[in-house]
């Protein structure tokens, strides 16, 4: 497996000429790849993974269990009235939710949509 070297999503937004507001981080680390492979480089941005979920919700455990089964590097948060209140700030509704985090930028994905980007995406993870 090849190593990649972590920068910050403001490193890769200067080396791909992205635009950090216009731009999810998963547009940027795709344009990323792109230039690795242009370039020769192997460069990756640091990330971290927060899965909200709630008790009772039925794709919120498939997604735990398929994290604890892989032993990937999310963190799982059982939301509280606090995470509830920052998610429907962010216009998040429907659980689990994925945060991804890059410097000051948070990306979320939601619903059935989390267990499919986890599975799709799992070396990410590792």
């Amino acid at each position: 497996m090849e190593k990649y070297s972590k920068i910050t999503i403001d490193k890769a937004v200067q080396l791909t000429q992205k635009c950090l507001c216009c731009n999810s981080i998963t547009e940027i680390e795709e344009a990323l790849n792109s230039y690795n492979k242009k370039n020769g480089t192997q460069y990756s941005v640091e990330t971290e993974y927060k899965l909200y979920t709630t008790k009772g919700c039925t794709n919120c455990n498939l997604s735990k269990s398929l994290i604890n089964s892989q032993k990937l590097r999310i963190e799982i948060v059982e939301a509280q009235e606090k995470e509830v209140l920052y998610l429907e700030k962010n216009n998040i509704a429907t659980f689990p939710v994925l945060e991804i985090i890059a410097g000051e930028k948070s990306q979320f994905i939601s619903g059935k949509e989390v267990g499919q980007f986890i599975a799709s995406n799992l070396e990410k993870f590792k």
